[in-house]
């Protein structure tokens, strides 16, 4: 309870103003009002502690309130987990009669199933065997496999390659026939022919074109052809040229080759005057091996008796590509 320093200093004021008293007394009055004074201070004291410690239990309150929501709290949680035990021991129980009818069950069926387990085992380690096997087979097929896809590849690669080769000197052929064509505009088509085979280009020039009868020395004639198919000639590089002389049946077998032989180098002579690389120009003599028509008709040893003159591609890149 608090006493307010007014009063007490109102009292000690009334006490000391009264009617003059003793020195005695006035010291005890003057002891007592120090001692009130004392107390006050005391009191005062007091009562800031009491303030503080008004503090602190309202601290103190809000944190029992604290834990006693906690304990509420926790009792409803014990509750509810008393509860989840109870559901859970009936579960078990619940589990534990089923697992007691499934040992009951096991122990019944155990010999058998040692027996299967045993055979199903045995049939494992058959299978895992078969499949070590199937997987050594399979890194073979795999690598196998992977050597043909390569290959496989690789071939492609050669047959496109091989293709636009092929193309090119099909081109280059068709561009050679037409420029021979335009070149040789004029010959009769018994003194000269050209055809296509395999291909290849098959030029032919009869004795009458080429040669007196018997003889080697290119005619006039036949020298004007040659130049004529010597331009056209020298424009493709690329080519070979074959010229084979042939005979009829009539005479020795060395007179005939000897002849042919010697034609065939004369328009090849011929051809290289005029511009053709002797690089790609070869001659041969077939002698009489080699009819066109049975030599049963002068007619027909005519036919018989020629040059020809055979064009085929260079096929080097395609045998370099075939390697």
């Amino acid at each position: 309870m608090k006493i307010k320093p007014l009063i007490l200093i109102s009292a000690v004021i009334l006490l000391t103003g009264s009617a003059c008293v003793s020195t005695q007394k006035y010291k005890d009055m003057t002891t007592a009002r120090d001692h009130y004074m004392s107390e006050y201070q005391n009191l005062k004291a007091v009562e800031q502690e009491n303030e503080g410690l008004k503090s602190q239990l309202r601290v103190a309150e809000n944190q029992l309130k604290l834990v006693q929501d906690g304990i509420e709290k926790q009792k409803k949680d014990l509750a509810r987990l008393q509860t989840e035990s109870k559901e859970m021991a009936a579960r078990y129980d619940s589990v534990l009669g089923e697992n007691s009818q499934l040992l009951s069950n096991y122990s019944t069926d155990k010999m058998s199933l040692q027996e299967k387990l045993a055979a199903n085992e045995e049939q494992v380690r058959q299978q895992e065997k078969q499949l070590l096997g199937l997987e050594n087979t399979l890194g073979m097929q795999s690598y196998d496999m992977q050597s043909i896809q390569s290959n496989l590849a690789s071939r492609e690669n050669r047959v496109a390659e091989l293709e636009k080769l092929l193309a090119e000197k099909e081109a280059q052929m068709a561009k050679l026939r037409l420029s021979l064509q335009q070149a040789l505009t004029g010959f009769s088509d018994a003194d000269l022919s050209l055809t296509e085979r395999d291909g290849k280009i098959y030029i032919s020039l009869s004795q009458n074109l080429l040669f007196k009868s018997g003889s080697d020395e290119v005619d006039p004639g036949g020298k004007k052809a040659l130049t004529q198919l010597a331009k056209a000639l020298s424009a493709n590089p690329d080519i070979e040229i074959i010229v084979e002389g042939h005979t009829d049946g009539a005479g020795s077998v060395d007179y005939n080759w000897d002849l042919s032989t010697r034609r065939a180098t004369s328009v090849v002579k011929q051809l290289a005057i005029n511009g053709v690389p002797p690089s790609q120009l070869t001659a041969a003599g077939r002698g009489m091996h080699h009819p066109i028509m049975p030599n049963n008709s002068p007619e027909n040893k005519a036919k018989n008796r020629r040059t020809e003159i055979i064009l085929s591609p260079n096929l080097n890149k395609l045998i370099e590509v075939l390697k």
